[in-house]
């Protein structure tokens, strides 16, 4: 059985974490969970836990670990996800400390890295304030506490991370698409080469090969005209040995004095008996 990879995304309320998680899980394939959704979900299914969870949500105040793990546990294993981003979670060292006890160090989960989006208080409050979902911590007030929260609190479970080697930080300011710019820069790098090759992406066309200028025509006054090499054929003279016949006589053969009237071509022979 694979044990499931967990991502940990804090960052300030309003830096856009739900944004940046949405656009990660589509390109490369982890699910969302969000620990406040989650939260809001089983405030509003009447449980028992829902009146706690709503006064602890209200004043910006951070849920009873046992509570958050056991629902983070349960979407978990109800995915059957390999990959997961847990959004708001862990809030403190209580949050850290819990989460390990009961799924790390069981085996449950790996713990691969945290993600954390840097932002400033004045950009997260105009962005918090200019949302509209329904939320009843999206107000000034709430989020002063909120705010509050996450610097006495979260930053300490951020430091953690980073001591160990494992915090990774994208500066949330921008807008939503450059943020993401940066973001799946990371992840590229955070993914092995052969998952690396197999995710989708907008890849910039290869530039045209350079037009190579025509090879210069060739002239005609270049080309040599091959001439035949004529060898004259030197006349080759064998000497001609005497031959002895069977009957004993001599045969000699003479050529022709070159003057003579009897064509040059032919040959006298004179036998002597």
């Amino acid at each position: 059985m694979t044990v499931p990879e967990v991502v940990f995304v804090l960052g300030p309320p309003g830096a856009g974490k739900g944004t940046q998680c949405s656009k990660i899980s589509e390109r490369y394939g982890y699910i969302h969970l969000s620990a406040g959704d989650l939260l809001r979900a089983e405030r509003a299914s009447g449980s028992v836990n829902g009146d706690l969870i709503q006064e602890y949500i209200t004043n910006g105040q951070i849920i009873p670990v046992a509570i958050t793990i056991k629902l983070l546990e349960a979407a978990i294993v109800s995915s059957g996800a390999s990959k997961v981003l847990i959004d708001g979670f862990p809030r403190n060292k209580e949050n850290l400390e819990g989460w390990e006890t009961e799924m790390t160090n069981t085996g449950k989960i790996k713990t691969k890295f945290m993600l954390f989006f840097e932002c400033s208080e004045d950009e997260c409050l105009a962005r918090a304030m200019g949302r509209d979902q329904g939320r009843a911590d999206d107000n000034v007030e709430s989020f002063k506490k909120r705010i509050n929260t996450y610097l006495d609190s979260t930053m300490a479970v951020v430091e953690e991370f980073r001591g160990r080697g494992a915090l990774r930080v994208i500066n949330a300011n921008p807008g939503p698409d450059i943020v993401f710019e940066e973001t799946s820069k990371l992840f590229q790098g955070e993914l092995s080469p052969d998952l690396a090759a197999a995710v989708t992406q907008d890849v910039a066309p290869l530039p045209p090969l350079p037009t190579l200028p025509p090879l210069p025509a060739v002239s005609e006054s270049v080309i040599t005209e091959q001439q035949p090499v004529v060898t004259e054929q030197q006349p080759v003279v064998t000497e001609q040995q005497p031959v002895v016949t069977e009957q004993g006589s001599l045969m000699i053969d003479i050529p022709l004095d070159a003057h003579s009237d009897t064509d040059p071509g032919l040959f006298s022979y004179c036998t002597l008996l």
